[in-house]
């Protein structure tokens, strides 16, 4: 059921074999500096050649690396909802703002909660960084393919529904999956109902009700204050309706670094309540009406912040209250604007990032 990228460890020789190869990256020194600032690199790297699992590499680097991100980049970082989720096998369907803290912030949450963390699936391009691909191994993550035909993309989808239903169903696991192929670039998070179609294709069962309902789906809401890579998104949908986008050789990297650097503010995760027997009875296994069920719950649990407001009166052209927090992100937007100069539709594009959120909630 595995694809070309998918490769996870099945002893502890191939642990070592990769941790090796992190230690000796070019960037490792620079990460480890930032993530153990009081330990000498040696010994940062003698402590992780002395890992041999999976599970304690991520239990210790990568928690600490959840930490630092939580310390240095937001100014809180909350949750809730954690009474819907225990170590019970489940398909977390999240919305998907930023390439790895989505997940990667979950996998934090899981683990203060002293639960296992969840497989991950996430696009075969992040394979092609090397950096990326070696944590990623490291991570229990999956990819799905992203280009070809229509007939390829469906193979790709059936494929991983498959390996999805065998992680939740057959090993007793956790998988987190973006509600959609790809970040939301326009601040609009919508399951695709292909996804939906295929997870209850790959059951035995005919009945797609029942086929779902055995899946566990738990839908997951991110909110992000600052916007991750929001410049960079609305600078990518201007050129692409101008029909002059052309992805840059390390541009994946770019917004990986972005994402994970650059300053988010405060930070939400809602774990939102599961979807029921009698929900999904309701909608009959239809892939439309369980996508949209998904989005209204994805959609009650994001929490607002003023950036929402604020931009939305920027776009109306209403009166913008004389607040710190309003100079803020007008900042923001003029220094966007003059980093990228595409004119309005930039800026409207922009603020439409952050004001879409509202429009979703009514």
């Amino acid at each position: 059921m595995e694809s070309a990228h998918n490769t996870f460890f099945t002893d502890i020789q191939d642990v070592k074999e990769d941790l090796h190869t992190l230690v000796e990256h070019e960037m490792f020194g620079t990460i480890a500096s930032r993530l153990f600032p009081d330990t000498p690199i040696e010994e940062v790297k003698r402590q992780l050649m002395a890992i041999d699992s999976v599970r304690q590499f991520q239990l210790t680097f990568m928690y600490q690396a959840c930490q630092w991100v939580r310390d240095n980049t937001m100014t809180h970082f909350t949750f809730s909802g954690t009474e819907h989720m225990d170590n019970r096998p489940a398909l977390f369907i999240s919305n998907h703002r930023d390439i790895v803290l989505d997940a990667m912030m979950l996998q934090y949450i899981r683990a203060t909660m002293g639960l296992d963390t969840t497989h991950v699936v996430i696009g075969a391009n992040l394979f092609e960084i090397p950096l990326m691909s070696l944590l990623a191994k490291m991570n229990k993550m999956y990819s799905i393919g992203r280009g070809g035909t229509p007939r390829e993309y469906y193979q790709c989808l059936l494929t991983l529904s498959r390996q999805l239903r065998h992680w939740v169903t057959e090993e007793r696991g956790s998988v987190w999956i973006a509600q959609r192929n790809g970040r939301t670039k326009d601040g609009v998070d919508h399951t695709d109902p292909a996804l939906v179609k295929m997870i209850a294709h790959s059951s035995p069962n005919p009945d797609p009700v029942v086929a779902l309902e055995s899946m566990h789906i738990t839908p997951i809401s991110v909110s992000y204050e600052w916007e991750p890579c929001a410049a960079f998104k609305a600078r990518e949908m201007c050129l692409r309706q101008q029909g002059e986008y052309t992805k840059a050789p390390g541009e994946d990297m770019q917004s990986v670094l972005s994402g994970i650097l650059d300053p988010k503010g405060q930070v939400h995760f809602t774990i939102c309540p599961p979807l029921t027997h009698e929900e999904l009875s309701a909608t009959k296994g239809s892939p439309d009406a369980v996508a949209k069920l998904i989005d209204q719950r994805i959609n009650e649990g994001y929490h607002l912040w003023q950036n929402n407001y604020i931009a939305e009166q920027m776009l109306t052209g209403s009166p913008i209250d004389d607040s710190p927090e309003a100079h803020a992100f007008e900042r923001y937007v003029d220094e966007a604007c003059q980093r990228f100069p595409l004119g309005d539709e930039f800026r409207h594009r922009l603020l439409d990032i952050y004001a879409q959120a509202l429009h979703s909630k009514k």
